[in-house]
């Protein structure tokens, strides 16, 4: 039976500002003792997920995805490549204030989609928060100013975070990751990312590393930002309460609380489900079963249906 669950081999990162909570309370197996990021559902050339159950045990998805074009599904045939990618994210240091590009840039320039992406808090220390966006309207001579003076977050909404908050970060937004927070992000599958200004961090090599000035500005949206939350209701099924995180044309992101079973298909698109608590048992086919657990991701193909059962918090991605 090639359609099935698939269980999710994810590709890590030891990125210099990461931290060790993906290895130490997540399960994520890396040799590395700092695990920035985690990709967990990635068909980006930089980090190809791979297959670790069933008779496609060690595949990479693309291959797989490229031979059963199906088992991605029809809404994923009007995109150019697989729309979206998932990561979870460990921020023991600050990262650099940045911005990505929109979809009409990066092809232009590229040759890549943008990037917007949204942002799942799953845990935050106390004091900790992200940059989102200007306090107030600016312009290209003022922030260029302030990057070279090393005063650009002076300008910056600051904003505390707590699990279980939102926000969707647009292209063109100015933003950071602050340090102690641990999250999943949903994004459009795209690596392109201008780094404007990285706390006079330095690299491995002891040099300060790259920022892309010029082109964040070409990018940048320079007016005020509310840096609001998406704050969507749960709506409740009894068995289990879920919410909307994300709607739009790269992912639709839904977050659930089971306290017992719940049905997932979808006919003409595949169903990503990353588990951010708890374990459950997905049950599929004729009684077969695959146990998951906090920080597992799992690719349900298109048309397969199944069930969700047990005590747990997950995310599913999918296209609308």
């Amino acid at each position: 039976m090639l359609k099935y669950p698939f269980l999710l081999t994810p590709v890590y990162k030891d990125y210099i500002w990461g931290g060790v909570k993906l290895r130490e309370k997540w399960g994520k197996a890396s040799n590395s003792d700092v695990v920035a990021e985690s990709w967990e559902l990635s068909l980006h050339p930089d980090a190809l997920s791979r297959i670790a159950n069933g008779a496609l045990h060690g595949r990479n998805l693309i291959e797989v995805l490229e031979a059963h074009p199906d088992f991605a599904g029809k809404k994923c045939l009007s995109f150019p490549h697989f729309p979206m990618l998932i990561k979870l994210i460990d921020a023991a240091q600050n990262l650099s204030v940045q911005v990505h590009p929109s979809d009409r840039y990066a092809l232009e320039k590229e040759k890549s989609y943008g990037k917007s992406e949204v942002w799942f808090i799953l845990e935050a220390e106390s004091g900790a928060g992200i940059y989102f966006g200007f306090k107030k309207d600016t312009d290209r001579t003022e922030v260029a100013e302030r990057i070279s003076q090393n005063t650009l977050t002076d300008i910056l909404n600051f904003i505390p975070v707590a699990p279980g908050d939102v926000y969707m970060i647009e292209a063109g937004t100015v933003h950071a990751i602050g340090k102690g927070i641990t999250l999943a992000e949903i994004q459009q599958n795209s690596n392109l990312t201008y780094r404007v200004y990285d706390f006079g961090r330095t690299g491995a090599d002891g040099k300060p590393r790259e920022l892309h000035i010029q082109k964040a500005l070409d990018v940048m949206n320079f007016a005020a930002c509310k840096a609001e939350k998406s704050d969507f209701p749960f709506v409740d099924y009894a068995a289990f309460k879920k919410r909307l995180v994300a709607d739009n044309k790269y992912f639709f992101s839904e977050y659930y609380l089971l306290d017992s079973v719940c049905q997932l298909y979808k006919e003409n698109c595949f169903i990503s489900l990353t588990l951010t608590s708890g374990s459950a048992v997905i049950k599929y086919g004729d009684g077969e079963k695959l146990s998951v657990s906090k920080g597992d991701t799992v690719f349900i193909p298109a048309g397969l249906e199944v069930a969700v059962e047990g005590s747990a918090e997950f995310i599913t991605s999918a296209l609308r």
